[in-house]
């Protein structure tokens, strides 16, 4: 077992890192209307990361799907098909890694770099969007 290195200026930034509360943070102005709203971003992680990690899941119960249903869902003249072809053994690893916490920090951005940043001009004035992290 080794020991973090507690003099170790870096260490510390990534203990900051990982414990500091982080929000989506989303403004819009347009023209003197400025609007600015705030929401824990962990939320949204833990929902795109069980959403991911639950897919193979979703694959490997689709066998057991009555037979009609996958018919229906694959018929070729459908405008959006499904069609999944169900791995034989189940996807433990995908339910450890889940369990283990694989994945945090999924939506993790460097500070600065925005989520969606769109700027508009038009006559009567500027419009701009920007979803980003704090």
């Amino acid at each position: 077992m080794v020991l973090p290195g507690w003099s170790d200026v870096t260490y510390w930034e990534a203990v900051w890192d990982d414990l500091r509360p982080r929000f989506v943070v989303v403004r819009v102005d347009v023209g003197a209307w400025h609007l600015r709203w705030g929401v824990p971003l962990w939320p949204f992680e833990e929902l795109l990361r069980f959403g991911l990690l639950a897919l193979p899941w979703v694959a490997y119960a689709w066998q057991w799907a009555p037979a009609s249903w996958r018919q229906e869902l694959a018929r070729p003249e459908r405008r959006a098909r499904f069609v999944v072809e169900p791995p034989l053994r189940a996807p433990w690893p995908a339910l450890e890694a889940l369990l283990d916490g694989h994945g945090e920090g999924l939506l993790r951005l460097p500070s600065g770099s925005p989520f969606i940043q769109i700027e508009a001009a038009d006559g009567e004035g500027a419009v701009r969007i920007e979803i980003s992290q704090a």
